[in-house]
């Protein structure tokens, strides 16, 4: 039985409705194992593990619904950017993103063209990986900071459950230590108005509080 069928089983359903379903598809357990323990500490996520591209697939089809995918991009049954293509195609209700250690910034780049939302590299803070996960959530891209600079990509911003560009550069603010009324002269905004914007990034990001946005913003290395 997997972690995600033995919450179900043990908690009641208001609950279960308000947790975030991952699936973690690597073949490595220690890494799988570290993974799962972080998502649990978080407290408001549940999880399942596969070992295979083929096993993913299956989880996706035949189990419950899953908001987001993990998948290392050199476990089993992964043939490049292809089988991308197809899992993204027979699960589009989940949100994928490359699991790696080490992975060539034109595959990722290529990748996200097809429906990938980013990368988590396994080298990330495990404190930070819910924070990653809540911002993908959000509708936002996930990269590393050194790989957008590869990339070339940038925070997508396409519609309107995500952040909008005024609301990343006060959260930019933010995390670096700004008050609102601070954040205010250098926008040209008041502080009023400051402070409604962190209201729509706190419910964006599912932040408890303007702190807790910044510091999810300096984890994410957007500061």
């Amino acid at each position: 039985m997997n972690k995600l069928q033995e919450n179900r089983e043990g908690s009641p359903r208001d609950e279960q409705l308000s947790k975030v379903r991952v699936l973690i598809a690597d073949d490595h357990a220690l890494v799988v194992e570290a993974v799962g323990r972080a998502l649990e500490a978080s407290g408001n996520f549940e999880y399942c593990t596969v070992s295979s591209m083929g096993e993913a697939v299956k989880a996706l089809i035949d189990g419950p619904a899953y908001d987001i995918a993990l998948v290392d991009v050199r476990m089993p049954g992964v043939t490049g950017l292809d089988s991308f293509k197809r899992i993204i195609e027979r699960a589009p209700n989940t949100m994928f993103l490359l699991f790696s250690g080490e992975v060539d910034p034109r595959f990722v780049k290529e990748a996200m063209k097809v429906g990938v939302r980013g990368l988590i590299p396994k080298s990330m803070r495990l404190k930070s990986l819910a924070s990653a996960i809540h911002l993908v959530l959000s509708g936002e891209t996930y990269l590393p900071s050194e790989l957008k600079l590869a990339t070339g990509e940038r925070i997508a911003l396409q519609s309107d459950s995500e952040l909008s560009e005024i609301e990343m550069k006060i959260l930019r603010l933010a995390a670096q230590g700004y008050m609102n009324k601070e954040i205010g002269e250098q926008l040209i905004l008041t502080e009023v108005a400051v402070k409604m914007h962190m209201r729509s990034i706190c419910k964006k990001l599912n932040a408890k509080n303007r702190t807790h946005a910044a510091m999810m913003a300096r984890d994410l290395g957007f500061a």
